[in-house]
């Protein structure tokens, strides 16, 4: 391997990840909710949230038994995402200043989504993955009905934030998922 290739990636920082981003985005739906509503939805995302932190934990020890050369990462990738995720940083600074500016905190949850949403789109081409493409999609989706209910409608702005962060939520569930099942499918194989 001369270090500029990817032989094989296991995704397992991308499980870590995914799993905080779940915890995260449950606590922030659980935040928007009151009564029965908060109580059921920390309880759906609690199980997918303990079945990522226990595949993360089972498979970050078989990760152990594989060849170094095969977790090897693209410098360029790396580089590549480390930009994508700066821009992504800034931008959520730069919308949460704008919006506490023009008295709009209520918008935050839906821009920052979609910012989430918008920075998986060069993600896929960066790590060729296509999955980032639905995962995307599907946050840009719900972040723009969740900017238009709140600007064109009277449905309470709390309740569009905790259908907005449910729905990032099983976002990051399903992309944690399929980490899980890449990261099976490389170590079953050995690293090949």
């Amino acid at each position: 391997m001369n270090g500029k290739e990817t032989k094989v990636d296991i995704p397992l920082g991308g499980i870590f990840l995914m799993t905080i981003l779940t915890i995260i985005w449950t606590a922030i739906s659980v935040f928007f909710l009151d009564g029965l509503y908060r109580w059921t939805a920390g309880f759906l995302f609690a199980i997918p949230i303990a079945y990522l932190g226990y595949e993360y934990l089972k498979l970050n020890k078989a990760n152990g038994n594989l060849p170094k050369e095969a977790i090897i990462t693209s410098p360029k990738s790396e580089k590549l995402y480390w930009w994508i995720f700066g821009l992504e940083g800034f931008a959520i600074l730069i919308a949460k200043n704008i919006l506490a500016n023009i008295n709009k905190d209520e918008l935050f949850i839906c821009s920052l989504a979609l910012i989430v949403g918008l920075h998986f789109i060069p993600l896929a081409k960066v790590f060729k993955r296509k999955f980032d493409y639905y995962v995307g999609t599907w946050t840009i989706f719900v972040s723009v009905i969740g900017l238009f209910l709140i600007l064109t409608t009277k449905v309470n702005y709390k309740l569009t934030n905790a259908f907005v962060s449910m729905a990032c939520a099983m976002s990051t569930t399903l992309y944690g998922l399929n980490m899980i099942s890449q990261a099976k499918t490389i170590i079953k194989g050995g690293g090949k």
